[in-house]
């Protein structure tokens, strides 16, 4: 494997915690505004399945992951990418309120990549997370799907 720091996002969401974390963490996961599909199991262990429809030009794409730490409002930490060996990547969420009435959430990606040639895997997901990071912003603030 190559030795790589982990891709760090942080964005301010202009809405309370309780809202931010219900958006990100709940059994139908990242559905309406990101996943096709998503179901989450919540609690540690808990399973994870991803689906994607629209974001890819209408071919179903899936993914499996698990729940490692689960905190209410503040942590949300998970392996998904599954591949031959395991997972790919190790994300955590952290939530944090602030005193305007908003929520910072940072997300910290431990892509696993095996050599150079790997490196696009690493890439893809940064690439998502920051497409995801826009999408949910849009839509815990203005109500808005823009997919």
């Amino acid at each position: 494997m190559l030795e790589l720091k982990p891709i760090v996002f942080t964005e301010y969401i202009q809405a309370p915690i309780e809202k931010v974390w219900n958006t990100f963490v709940n059994e139908n996961g990242w559905d309406p505004w990101f996943t096709d599909g998503m179901k989450m199991e919540l609690k540690e262990g808990g399973k994870i399945s991803f689906r994607w429809v629209r974001l890819t030009n209408g071919e179903i794409v899936t993914d499996s992951g698990y729940t490692v730490y689960l905190v209410q409002n503040k942590l949300w930490e998970f392996w998904w990418y599954e591949y031959e060996d395991g997972f790919r990547s190790r994300a955590t969420m952290k939530f944090q309120r602030d005193d305007n009435k908003g929520t910072w959430i940072t997300i910290t990606d431990h892509t696993l990549v095996k050599n150079l040639n790997e490196l696009e895997i690493r890439y893809g997901c940064a690439y998502g997370w920051g497409q995801m990071m826009v999408y949910a912003k849009t839509y815990i603030e203005k109500g808005l799907i823009i997919i």
